[in-house]
């Protein structure tokens, strides 16, 4: 703690003349000593009570203050955790409320009267006090992740013990008058707490206060529309906006419904949003906020009370609809304006649907009124982009526009609620459909003619949402019901039921799969659209009786589907294929004649680079055929679930065809052409869904095993014996191996094939593969393994199976890999990933204990000899595991307590010499509990290895991590 005495003292005579950034960092330094020290050294506690008590000047003591609260509020690394809570607890209890009431008292003394001048410091010192209001009411009062605890919709959670500051005449008048009274930045600080205060959960007042609250809340932002006091300022306008949002969704108001206050505050609002959603360029952020505060009133608002005055119910009526009317109108405008800057509001698509959701809320609270306005606006400009269409004009910029009530009716048909629709708004819903399948129809026409201006994307994205939305709100995975939807749109467009609607989507996405570029967005959203139609079991054999899929099976490679011809978007191939797949088998058993007839294509395409010599594949012009080919197989192939399907697939591809995978994967100078012949493989040796549990009696599982270890041979010995220079050491060299490790892992892992037998028959598979993957590891750093993150986890997953209890005996580990395994797990701890680390436990736990059991049997063992041999490498594992389990907070705490405490049974004395050492480095008036602590953890039970002294091993060392915790003993 002198350290932190002489930060402050430091402060305290020097700060003055130290610049801002200087007098922070000291600050923020103070804080950490005062946070580890806290429970250890009642000075620590003392120094926040010294800066409140005056020990500096007033503006650096709110400077500090802050820096405080923003280091004990800040989220340490998860090994810290516990720890730091404990302390981040007792600060909120103790400090943070004197903190807060210290910052109130500076706001209110530094707040200018009506009409006077401020100094430089009074400013100064009004600024920080209202940062650090901002920052304690930010606080994370009680252990949300920040992501979570910063979203707007989350109260926030201030405890009782504050009323008797918060719960004060004239709390929220020194608020709105330091606004009214002081300019920007300034201004703007005021609002931004107004927000927090805004926040405070409901339950914190009781109800004659929360009256008084609401209404003063009400009164105040009212009286600054009214008078649009400061609106000129864009920070102002903005947290203006976020006021009304928090205002209005912590509290629903219906403690001043009845009240002048409310009705005015609607009043006021109204106007406010209608001139606010003309201001897309000025503050593009501030329209979500109003947005969410009509979205609220209007999911409390009933459509009985529409002409009640006496709760303002005909200001909300009249208001909803001219929101929605206003905001399209304002959204087209500023798509206009915005097609020459480049910078349109159809940019962030999910900022788009945002807002749109919202829009959908405030509709169809009054859908009899707000439907009318989509569908009106809707018709008028797909009338006006038909006449331009009709004229041969230029429709770039209308085409952009029409995006909007497009995505407006998407959402709202979305929106719908099945127990609270009635079947006039049903009807409504068909309309408004109606109305953009036509409009698609015209798009869709402009594009089948040769246009010289490409289609509008951001409008084919708007009208497959549509598309979406009515598939989700009208048919589902359910099997589409009857309703007054499907009258009305046979009577529009002739469109009788579920199965027509499905049928048009098909050939929606197909259209796109056939117009649009593979780089499109489009491609993407129809490809996952038709993924969506086809994933559930419903819904599959629904798609599997349209008559277009029939006629797509059969010409699923066409070549009018653009996005095939490319060979780098493996993602959309896979959707597309898996999605087919399903369709396929959706009958679970299909006839042999529709699979022929489906594989056809593919059967070709593969018989007929068989012909070709090797040395041809690697030219430009079949390279390209081969790695399609390949990657639409594993994409087909992932979506197979069951044994008999899998078995067709299997019976196609074996024995002949696989030859062409393995020619792939001998292709050394082409990683591209190696990686999906490997991954291909992958796929193939996965045991998904025990679709690869044979008969007993069958040698399909040996099958597999033999193709999959002799290309991981031929592209292992590749690997190693290559000297070419890469220039992309990962795409080149490291990608291929983990996917060879992967292969290796699941073929092993998949348990379809008994390889302990291939020894005693003499299958060299399993001794190839193996000695290939442990060389593969020599080769290359360690560093490398675990700093490519995919390589890492693919190699400690290998591992982890390979070096399980009941396959060790199979393995024939050496010494150099043994070390570099152990060297490897070492290393893994520390990977990023919990369960890389978790996994490196594992594999060193079941070295150990084999090479543990083999020894106490009596049994002579390579793998005895091994770990006997180097002592050095398992006391350098039991420090190393100490430290981590002593001195850090893992979540996998469990992990690393199995193989330590083989460690322990193997180095007893060891260990008891290393914790002494510990304790000695530590300071004195630590070491007794931390004694006391290690006693119980390495006495807990006896150190012969059965699984109940592990157990108890666990528990005690879980129990050792709550008293450490509980008495904060942090070790150095």
């Amino acid at each position: 703690m002198y350290i932190g005495v002489s930060l402050l003292e430091a402060i305290r005579e020097k700060g003055s003349e130290m610049p801002a950034f200087l007098v922070d960092d000291i600050t923020r330094t103070l804080a950490l000593v005062v946070m580890f020290t806290w429970f250890d050294m009642s000075e620590s506690r003392d120094v926040i009570d010294q800066v409140l008590e005056g020990a500096v000047h007033r503006v650096l003591a709110l400077q500090m203050l802050r820096a405080f609260v923003e280091e004990f509020n800040r989220e340490l690394p998860a090994r810290y955790i516990a720890r730091q809570r404990r302390v981040v607890v007792a600060f909120r209890d103790k400090q943070l409320k004197a903190i807060f009431a210290h910052a109130l008292e500076a706001m209110r003394a530094a707040t200018p009267a009506p009409g006077s001048d401020t100094t430089a410091e009074q400013r100064q010192a009004l600024s920080q006090s209202l940062l650090l209001q901002r920052d304690c009411l930010g606080f994370d009062f009680i252990g949300l992740a920040p992501d979570e605890a910063s979203d707007d919709a989350v109260a926030i959670q201030i405890p009782s013990t504050w009323k008797d500051v918060v719960q004060v005449d004239g709390f929220l008048d020194a608020y709105f008058d330091g606004y009214a009274r002081s300019g920007p930045p300034i201004s703007s600080q005021f609002i931004e707490v107004l927000v927090q205060v805004a926040s405070i959960r409901r339950s914190f007042y009781m109800e004659a206060v929360r009256v008084q609250f609401v209404r003063r809340m009400a009164r105040g932002i009212s009286e600054i529309l009214s008078g649009t006091i400061g609106l000129e300022d864009v920070e102002n306008y903005h947290h203006l906006c976020r006021l009304l949002a928090r205002f209005r969704c912590i509290h629903t108001l219906v403690e001043i419904e009845d009240a002048a206050e409310y009705r005015d505050l609607l009043a006021a609002v109204a106007s406010f949003t209608m001139t606010g959603l003309t201001l897309w360029e000025w503050s593009p952020n501030s329209i979500a906020p109003l947005l969410t505060f009509w979205a609220k009133v209007a999911a409390t608002h009933d459509v009985r009370d529409d002409s009640n005055a006496a709760i303002a119910g005909d200001v909300i009526s009249e208001t909803l609809p001219r929101v929605v009317r206003e905001f399209l109108r304002a959204m087209v405008a500023a798509t206009a304006r915005a097609a020459d800057s480049g910078d349109s509001p159809l940019d962030n698509t999910d900022l788009v649907l945002e807002n749109m959701s919202s829009v959908a809320a405030i509709a169809r609270a009054s859908y009899e009124r707000c439907a009318p306005v989509v569908l009106e606006t809707l018709r008028e400009m797909a009338a006006e982009y038909q006449e331009m269409l009709r004229t041969g004009q230029d429709v770039t910029v209308v085409e952009l526009q029409l995006a909007w009530p497009v995505y407006a009716v998407a959402l709202c048909i979305s929106a719908r609620q099945p127990y609270r629709s009635l079947p006039e708004d049903d009807r409504r819903d068909a309309d408004m459909f109606a109305t953009a399948l036509e409009l698609d129809r015209l798009v869709q026409q402009r594009i089948q003619s040769n246009i010289s201006t490409p289609p509008c994307e951001s409008l084919e994205l708007a009208l497959l949402q549509t598309h979406v939305a009515f598939r989700s709100s009208f048919i589902g995975e359910g099997g589409h019901k009857v309703t007054a939807v499907f009258a009305q749109l046979s009577s529009l467009v002739g469109l009788p039921d579920g199965a027509a609607v499905l049928d048009l989507i098909l050939q929606k996405v197909l259209f796109n799969l056939r117009s649009w570029p593979a780089q499109s967005p489009v491609v993407h959203r129809s490809l996952q659209l038709f993924h969506d139609m086809t994933a559930g079991y419903v819904s599959v054999r629904q798609v599997a009786k349209l008559d277009t899929i029939t006629l797509l099976l059969a010409n699923h490679s066409s070549e009018q589907l653009q996005f095939l011809h490319s060979i780098d978007e493996y993602k959309q191939r896979a959707l597309y294929y898996g999605g087919l797949a399903r369709v396929l088998f959706a009958s679970d058993t299909p006839s042999p004649a529709q699979f022929v007839e489906f594989m056809h294509p593919w059967t070709a395409t593969v018989d007929e680079l068989l012909e070709m010599p090797e040395e041809q594949l690697v030219q430009d012009a079949v390279r390209p055929n081969l790695i399609r080919v390949l990657r639409d197989l594993r994409g087909f192939l992932a979506a197979i679930s069951s044994k008999n399907n899998f078995m067709r697939f299997f019976e196609w591809l074996m024995p002949q065809r696989i030859e062409l995978v393995h020619r792939a994967v001998r292709m050394g100078r082409d990683s591209h052409v190696q990686i999906a012949g490997l991954k291909f493989l992958a796929e193939f040796a996965y045991n998904r869904t025990q679709r690869l549990n044979f008969d007993v009696s069958s040698a399909n599982g040996i099958l597999i095993f033999r193709e999959a270890s002799q290309a991981i041979w031929e592209y292992g010995r590749l690997a190693i014996d290559s000297r070419e220079p890469v220039r992309n050491v990962y795409k080149e060299r490291y990608k291929g191996v983990a996917v060879c490790f992967t292969t290796l892992m699941r073929l092993v892992a998949g348990k379809y094939v008994a390889i302990g037998v291939m020894p005693l028959y003499g299958d060299v598979a399993l001794e190839r593969a193996y000695q290939t993957v442990l060389e593969l590891l020599r080769q290359f750093p360690i560093a490398d393994v675990i700093a490519y993150p995919k390589l890492g986890k693919a190699t400690m997953s290998m591992l982890e199976v390979l070096l399980a209890k009941n396959n060790i005996d199979l393995v024939q580990l050496t010494e150099s890999a043994h070390e570099q395994t152990m060297r490897l797990c070492v290393e893994a701890f520390d990977h990023a990933e919990t369960a890389v680390s978790s996994a490196a436990c594992s594999v060193i736990d079941g070295l150990l204990t084999a090479a543990i059991e083999c020894a106490d049997a009596g049994r002579s063992q390579k793998l005895v000899e091994l770990v006997q041999a180097r002592p050095d490498i398992t006391q350098h594992l039991l420090k190393t595991m100490l430290n981590i389990v002593l001195f850090e907070d893992r979540p996998n705490d469990w992990s690393f307590s199995r193989p330590l405490f083989c460690l322990m049974v193997l180095h007893r004395e060891f260990a008891l010499q290393y914790t002494s050492q510990i304790v000695q480095y530590q300071p004195v008036e630590r070491r007794g509990d931390l004694i006391a602590a290690l006693k119980d953890l390495l006495s807990s039970t006896e150190l012969v290895l059965t699984t109940a002294n592990r157990d108890a091993f666990t528990q005690a060392l879980t129990h050792y991590r709550r008293e450490v915790t509980a008495k904060n003993l942090i070790l150095m």
